[in-house]
């Protein structure tokens, strides 16, 4: 459920809680892999997918490449006839798979990584997780090279605004949350909103993407 660009970051969990789950997030590991995800967002991204049916996810931030094998294996899961490209700034080489392809290169020009003309030719519908080093500058600079290039009905979805809610944002220019709030509140041709029904599904922003499931609704 889509709603307005204007809302609040906060979450309904509380600090001591959150870091607690913070701890185990980044100790988890998904096939032997680390992968740096919660209970919360993979079960979030599971009912996304389902929902999508991305033919193409775009990652960016691959670190290990957990993340990327857990997405392949449900697509699979899923028959979704998929691929999954994931970029960071050293190459993942120690998982292999066809239905992964691994790239090098800076998140913060990713128009670098992914042209316009490629992303253009990619399988649609197009999923794109911005999710590599949380600084305001690269999830802004992720947002405005995709926005144009994405459909109505797809998603771009922006983890870790939960960095607010632990109270380091500033170690981040601001972080996720304020390229999210900034990139909304700016004007331009599509209309993106936050789809709420991801968001608060168990409780307000009781996810790591914190306002950060965006969906281009025209």
């Amino acid at each position: 459920m889509a709603r307005p660009i204007h809302r609040s970051p906060d979450t309904v969990i509380p600090y001591e809680l959150l870091m607690s789950i913070q701890t185990g997030t980044m100790a988890y590991q998904y096939k032997g892999v680390p992968t740096l995800k919660n209970p919360f967002d993979l079960a979030l991204y599971t009912m996304l997918l389902w929902s999508a049916r991305p033919r193409t996810i775009i990652e960016i931030g691959s670190h290990a490449g957990g993340s990327a094998l857990w997405f392949a294996d449900q697509l699979t899961a899923f028959a979704i006839d998929g691929h999954v490209f994931s970029a960071d700034l050293i190459r993942v080489g120690a998982v292999s798979d066809p239905r992964l392809t691994f790239l090098e290169g800076d998140a913060r020009r990713p128009a670098e990584l992914f042209p316009a003309d490629l992303v253009r030719r990619l399988a649609r519908p197009l999923l794109v997780i911005e999710d590599s080093d949380h600084a305001y500058g690269t999830s802004k600079a992720v947002l405005d090279h995709f926005a144009p290039l994405m459909s109505i009905g797809e998603y771009m979805v922006v983890e870790d605004g939960i960095l607010s809610a632990m109270r380091v944002t500033d170690d981040y220019g601001g972080g996720p949350a304020r390229a999210i709030a900034e990139f909304l509140e700016e004007p331009r041709e599509e209309r993106w909103e936050i789809d709420t029904g991801y968001c608060d599904y168990f409780g307000q922003n009781d996810t790591w993407n914190v306002n950060g499931y965006l969906k281009r609704v025209a």
